[in-house]
């Protein structure tokens, strides 16, 4: 069975100097309850703006009470995520236009379905009304 220490471990995403690591955490549970540590450790692990180039020893992590830190800021995304982005977004825009315009069609042939036949005596009234109104002919 793992203790609180190794679930900690477990969750860390910067796995250096296990022996100070673990004095770091017997310091720690002596200010925060373990399980609150590991919680914020694992938000801290998946947080997407955590850069992991300046992570933190898991040593310093726990001697600076970290734990208590609110989530990172947003970060600037590199000219290849920003890229990525870009791509799913229009991805995603595609999609959803493509499934609107499949709805606007299939309402369209509905319509076109439940519509009734217009009497070819009211279609030449309606043209004798209209050609003597002041509406612009093509």
């Amino acid at each position: 069975m793992i203790d609180d220490f190794g679930k900690f471990w477990n969750v860390y995403p910067r796995k250096i100097s296990v022996v100070s690591t673990r004095g770091a955490w017997a310091v720690a549970i002596t200010k925060a309850a373990a399980q609150v540590i590991i919680d914020a450790a694992e938000k801290f692990a998946s947080d997407p703006n955590r850069e992991p180039t300046f992570t933190p020893s898991p040593t310093k992590w726990l001697d600076g009470e970290r734990w208590m830190d609110s989530p990172s800021p947003p970060r600037k995304l590199t000219p290849d995520e920003a890229l990525e982005r870009s791509n799913r977004l229009s991805k995603e825009r595609d999609e959803t236009e493509r499934k609107r315009s499949a709805e606007v069609a299939i309402e369209a042939q509905r319509a076109k379905e439940r519509a009734v036949p217009m009497p070819d005596s009211l279609k030449k009234e309606l043209l004798e009304l209209w050609s003597k109104s002041a509406y612009h002919k093509p």
